[in-house]
């Protein structure tokens, strides 16, 4: 009997310590992302200019040719990379940066990896063929970094 009172205490003790965790990470996750987005608006680059840059990439995913759609994949590609310079992220191209970034503090970054993987393609390959749909789905996981990062 002892123990069974012994154990349910000891139980609800973890359980409010596992609730009380959680609360106290997800507090903490949400400071780290109005960090990051004041460090963005602060490093000198304005969420106009970014949205500026923004409609160029869309007005060119809009377009019927190939080309169009490989420079839309490549500029989108460019500008979230210029904000994660700024906002302090380090490394010699924009893979080591995202290497550094987790869920915690970008929600999509396993399918931004995948979008920088397609503007890999299209700079490396010559020969590599991108259909509007393809470079329209990486345009938009590059549209949903740049708003969790308050920047469109």
């Amino acid at each position: 009997m002892i123990l069974k009172v012994i154990s349910v205490l000891i139980s609800a003790l973890l359980l409010f310590i596992i609730f009380f965790l959680t609360f106290r990470l997800r507090k903490s996750v949400k400071k780290s992302l109005e960090l990051v987005a004041g460090s963005v608006s602060s490093a000198g680059k304005s969420t106009k200019v970014v949205s500026k840059e923004w409609e160029s990439v869309l007005e060119k995913i809009e377009k019927k040719d190939e080309s169009s759609y490989k420079l839309a994949v490549i500029e989108a590609d460019k500008i979230l990379d210029d904000l994660l310079k700024k906002i302090g992220y380090v490394g010699d191209d924009m893979g080591e940066r995202l290497k550094k970034i987790t869920a915690a503090q970008l929600s999509n970054i396993d399918e931004v990896w995948q979008a920088h993987r397609v503007r890999n393609r299209v700079v490396h390959e010559p020969d590599f063929q991108l259909t509007r749909p393809q470079a329209k789905r990486a345009i938009e996981i590059y549209q949903k970094a740049l708003e969790d990062l308050e920047m469109i």
